[in-house]
């Protein structure tokens, strides 16, 4: 008889941790956890497998999804610093965590939590599926940030998930070093398995951006669905960047919206839409899409993976996945943690141009310069929304898209968001000298886009924002 085993750890190549499920998947309890560590794999300097690709496999063989923890590596050993343990369940109703096991202590009761005391919880601040801990000098204010090794890390893992010494621990990883590691007196199976797969050591081209000093930039708004974007002449935008609807998720109240109908026909307007800024975009363009994986009536909805394969197939090439970490986060139930991360999808319409590393490199997020330089941003976002008693959430910061066209055009290129919302990607391309086109389904909006543009865009009034109403005027 095979033994059973109450957690499970598998670090290998996504291709070797898929067959490896095969194998091991009866051998864990109900009550079980399975953690995957992986990294994207690259050929030439395009994403061949990514993690989306693990998610979507054990969900189809009856594994629960339950999260994706960022546990980013010392950005010297490689550019992708990007490690995700993805967290499934063989049973989330039977499945033991023990969130008190992880927590770490609060920066400051007092600045921290201020008049929001009832949700100070006296064990710790509720953890999240980025690991990157803090020092703080005591008085809310972050002093370090601390790059976990792999032990560390799972320590964290056996910490929440193992309940008495005599629970078996299954451990595979593709590191001889990591058979050495021990957790308290327990017992571990251990085994050994190389990644073969060769190693990208540098995914993006370094390239040198112009800049001009011509301020005369403008910025067009269409009230109009973006799956005809015939306004726009082809082969004329920069970029494209975009935070696009969620199905089935927010109602922003107007008929025919994208995100309200069924499944397969949001996929197929979804498809219109890449396929439209496929065709705008210059030969040397680039296209940023910040999404998310969404659980909706307990099940997972994996739209990365459904945008991946639809712009692959579209023609685009897929270059990387930008990590957005939010240090603030919604507390969430007793057996999951946090959710501090959204992803970016980057994109090009050329197999040659890259995403001028030079230029990423030059934010530093962290107190430590082990974790910056890599593909992990932390940018904190406004909580709430944008405005009284408006329907538009702001999700979506600033600076995100400050930096993402900072480092993907010059001034005075043409920057397009298909889903505009609230604005926010026309402010960020007015205020760096970029002109603008979006698109908005909804022109209950432009009161708030008024608002805003008033209020965050530079000299405003000198500004140039024309909004159009259904009408086919090609830029």
């Amino acid at each position: 008889m095979r033994e059973k085993y109450k957690t499970v750890i598998l670090k290998n190549s996504i291709t070797n941790v898929t067959e490896i499920i095969k194998e091991i998947k009866n051998d864990i309890l109900d009550e079980g956890n399975l953690f995957c560590y992986v990294k994207n794999s690259y050929d030439n300097t395009q994403i061949k497998n990514d993690v989306f690709d693990l998610m979507e496999y054990c969900t189809s063989i009856g594994f629960k999804y339950i999260n994706t923890i960022i546990c980013p590596e010392d950005t010297e050993k490689n550019y992708d610093n990007i490690q995700y343990i993805v967290w499934f369940a063989k049973n989330k109703e039977k499945m033991y965590f023990n969130k008190d096991a992880i927590r770490e202590k609060h920066i400051w009761k007092d600045v921290e939590w201020g008049k929001r005391e009832k949700n100070y919880n006296p064990k710790g601040k509720d953890p999240g599926n980025v690991w990157i801990p803090t020092l703080d000098d005591g008085k809310g204010n972050i002093t370090n940030h601390i790059l976990l090794d792999t032990n560390q890390t799972f320590d964290r893992i056996f910490n929440a998930t193992i309940e008495k010494k005599s629970d078996n621990i299954f451990l595979l990883s593709d590191n001889q070093q990591d058979i050495k590691y021990k957790y308290k007196d327990n017992d571990i199976t251990f085994k050994f398995m190389e990644n073969k797969e060769k190693k990208l050591k540098d995914i993006f081209d370094n390239q040198i951006i112009k800049k001009s000093n011509n301020e005369n930039t403008s910025a067009k708004v269409f009230f109009n669905t973006s799956e005809d974007m015939g306004n726009i002449k082809n082969g004329t935008v920069k970029l494209v960047v975009t935070s696009p609807p969620y199905w089935d998720l927010k109602d922003y109240f107007k008929e025919d919206q994208i995100g309200k109908e069924d499944y397969k026909t949001y996929s197929e307007r979804m498809y219109k839409v890449w396929n439209e800024c496929y065709n705008k975009l210059q030969i040397d363009g680039s296209m940023w899409i910040n999404i998310n994986v969404r659980v909706r009536n307990n099940e997972p909805i994996y739209l990365p993976k459904l945008f991946i394969e639809q712009c692959k197939k579209i023609g685009f090439k897929f270059k990387g996945i930008l990590i957005w970490h939010k240090s603030s986060g919604i507390p969430t139930n007793a057996k999951n943690i946090v959710d501090r991360h959204e992803y970016v999808l980057i994109f090009t319409k050329s197999e040659a141009n890259g995403i001028k590393s030079f230029y990423i490199n030059k934010y530093d997020d962290y107190k430590n310069n082990k974790l910056n330089g890599g593909l992990i941003w932390n940018i904190n976002r406004k909580a709430g929304s944008v405005g009284k008693k408006t329907i538009h959430p702001a999700i979506y910061p600033t600076e995100l898209v400050n930096r993402i066209i900072d480092i993907s055009t010059a001034e005075n290129d043409i920057v397009l968001d298909p889903f505009l919302g609230s604005g926010t990607s026309l402010i960020a391309a007015l205020n760096n000298n970029r002109n603008f086109i979006g698109y908005e389904f909804n022109e209950g909006f432009q009161e708030l886009m008024d608002n805003r543009f008033a209020n965050e865009i530079k000299n405003y009034k000198e500004k140039r924002v024309k909004y159009m109403f259904n009408k086919r005027e090609e830029m």
